[in-house]
């Protein structure tokens, strides 16, 4: 076939990836199908996934336009990204019948039904792990009548629904005048943790008329206390510092009558276990009513997965998601989210104090997820 490329990788999504880097988004995918490469030293075989495609610029075969990443770019508003959606979807099914037509494609999922193939298709351009997908796929299909499969709106309804089953939320934190509430946030370096602290004070004092002070145990990065203390003085709030455990207590009486304590604690490697056991000491002196993992959106699913487990000994009970703003897809966030045992509490989606941070809600997590919504 003149002008047609052979691409060969581990799973589909990788090899529609290696298309789409090398020829773009116009690419034509011309076949599919299973192969053995055998390992070095006859140790056994590898099964990858091939594909066949083409430029475009020539007709070398039943062509199937591959679906535009532009086609999940910002629109003016969410009937825009409903219809968008749906029309991915009608572009995804008819590359998936034409590849079915000509055997190249059915047998690669062969457990999933043909007409929902591209709805998991959509699902790995999300960045949703290949294994939640199938998932998700048939759990919208035990759900749909077989006329309903075909239907863009039903499919994506029931979707949204399997998507929303994964995900657990937490009320906001419940701070109440006159009862002093101590809440912590923790996590890696880099994911926010300062910033998302200053929005949190400057909501309830400015919003709920409430009075919240400030302690900080970042000693380590440089000018971190300084931060927070241009934060503090642009709020008008109160802040302590605590340089070692035995300091805790002390700092957060110093605060005097405030209704409620946010704690900025150092930013942590999940590898760093020593540096993670020190921190748990600070918040066993502090005995706060909430603890809650802040993590960014930005990070790959297996960075995710490594925060959450190494932090449990800092009894997170709540997690924060940042810079939603900056992630391409959030389907790792998701795969995470059905693991972690833990509700998300609040979203932020910017660096603006106090704005560009909500209340987590399942239903807008879920259409953010899958490009029925947009930040904003």
């Amino acid at each position: 076939m003149v002008g047609a490329k052979t691409y060969r990788a581990g799973s589909l999504k990788e090899a529609l990836a290696q298309v789409r880097r090398d020829l773009g988004g116009a690419a034509v995918i011309l076949g599919t199908r299973e192969v053995r490469r055998r390992r070095m030293f006859g140790l056994g075989s590898r099964e990858l996934v091939e594909v066949t495609a083409s430029d475009g610029s020539k007709p070398v075969g039943p062509p199937v336009s591959m679906p535009e990443p532009s086609s999940v770019a910002i629109p003016a508003s969410s009937e825009v990204l409903h219809s968008q959606f749906g029309e991915q979807l009608s572009r995804l099914h008819a590359m998936v019948e034409d590849l079915s037509r000509h055997g190249r494609l059915d047998h690669l999922l062969p457990d999933l039904p043909g007409e929902l193939v591209p709805t998991y298709a959509s699902l790995l351009e999300a960045e949703v792990p290949e294994s939640l997908a199938r998932r998700l796929v048939r759990y919208v299909a035990e759900r749909l009548e077989p006329d309903e499969a075909r239907n863009p709106e039903a499919v994506r309804d029931s979707l949204r629904e399997a998507v929303e089953s994964c995900v657990q939320i937490a009320p906001p934190i419940a701070a109440v005048a006159g009862t002093r509430r101590v809440v912590a946030l923790v996590g890696p370096t880099g994911v926010g943790k300062t910033t998302t602290v200053a929005k949190l004070a400057a909501n309830f004092k400015l919003a709920h008329g409430l009075r919240p002070g400030l302690v900080t145990v970042d000693t380590y990065r440089i000018a971190a206390v300084e931060q927070l203390r241009t934060y503090a003085e642009i709020i008008d709030l109160p802040l302590a510092v605590a340089n070692a455990p035995g300091e805790m207590r002390r700092a957060i009486d110093e605060l005097g009558d405030v209704d409620l304590v946010l704690i900025d604690t150092a930013g942590r490697s999940p590898r760093d276990e020593v540096k993670i056991r020190e921190l748990a000491d600070f918040l066993a002196a502090a005995q706060p009513d909430e603890v809650h993992l802040v993590l960014s959106a930005v990070a790959g699913e297996r960075s995710l997965r490594a925060a959450v487990e190494r932090f449990s000994v800092a009894h997170a009970d709540r997690l924060i998601l940042t810079k939603l703003d900056e992630a391409d897809g959030l389907g790792g966030v998701l795969a995470v989210l059905g693991h972690a045992d833990r509700p998300v509490s609040y979203l932020t989606t910017g660096q603006a104090v106090p704005d560009d941070i909500e209340p987590a809600d399942r239903a807008r997590i879920a259409r953010l997820i899958l490009g029925l919504d947009v930040v904003s």
